[in-house]
């Protein structure tokens, strides 16, 4: 069957009602196989090929940890031992067609448009080798949705994950707590209030008794999730053990003013610069 007719097919498809009873209760939702073997494998190919010639690349910005704090660098001038410990490939989106392809597949694309309840916007990409250890968070801290909460994540694995690799954690209806407002009167994080934030969300999920959760998925499986789902980067136990994905960001696209580009059927994604080294 021609892609396009595919296409038409699954936009005509509405989501099952206990799916989205499932995301409205837990904020999140599990797409087991939705890559092939052969996408992930060209996108591993790709990331690959990315650091293989860093040296002669100009533009893609990488966030590396020393001494536990992270730094972001341009890839070039990265450490050769750097790349043996987290890190993250900020925005390949912005120049492979690739990246934007997966992060826009057109049954992804429309579980985005179900959530967000209008055309999802690509607005941010990052490919990790390891585990991130990052503590527990939620994205509208840093990813502010211009409009009420119409913000969505998705994390494509692009190998099995190893419990001991350092899995994605998740505390499931955590999304709907209240979200904790900074001194200026919004979600955006304010660095010297996080302690106060990091408290809120521990007391709120105490007071309804939540258990963290871990993402094991194989090869191809896909997470979406809420933007004030509570989650983080489980500890590396094996060092030794990757745990390659694709992370992606999501904003409605009628929410936010700026210049996109259209890969067709409602698939959209920011055209931006890539971000600043400070």
């Amino acid at each position: 069957m021609p892609f396009k007719s595919i296409k038409q097919i699954i936009n005509r498809l509405s989501l099952k009602k206990e799916q989205l009873d499932f995301w409205k209760e837990n904020g999140y939702i599990i797409l087991p196989k939705l890559f092939s073997s052969i996408e992930t494998q060209n996108i591993r190919d790709l990331v690959d090929q990315i650091l293989k010639n860093k040296k002669t690349n100009e533009k893609t910005i990488i966030d590396i940890y020393v001494s536990s704090q992270s730094k972001r660098i341009y890839l070039k001038d990265c450490p050769d031992d750097a790349e043996l410990e987290s890190f993250k490939i900020n925005d390949l989106y912005l120049e492979h067609e690739l990246i934007r392809q997966a992060a826009l597949q057109p049954l992804l694309t429309k579980y985005l448009r179900e959530f967000l309840h209008g055309d999802p916007m690509l607005c941010n990409s990052l490919n990790f080798k390891y585990g991130s250890q990052q503590w527990f968070h939620n994205d509208s801290l840093y990813m502010t949705p211009p409009k009420d909460f119409n913000l969505a994540a998705a994390w494509i694995a692009l190998e099995d994950c190893h419990i001991d690799a350092g899995p994605l954690q998740y505390y499931p209806g955590s999304h709907l707590i209240p979200p904790y407002l900074f001194s200026n009167g919004v979600m955006s994080s304010i660095p010297e209030e996080m302690g106060a934030f990091q408290e809120y969300m521990q007391s709120e999920i105490d007071k309804r008794g939540l258990q963290v959760q871990q993402f094991l998925p194989k090869e191809g499986d896909c997470l979406i999730w809420h933007s004030q789902l509570f989650h983080g980067g489980g500890k590396i136990i094996n060092p030794e053990l990757t745990r390659k994905s694709l992370v992606t960001h999501y904003f409605r696209n009628g929410d936010y003013p700026c210049k996109t580009a259209d890969l067709g059927g409602g698939r959209h994604w920011m055209v931006r610069e890539t971000q600043k080294i400070d």
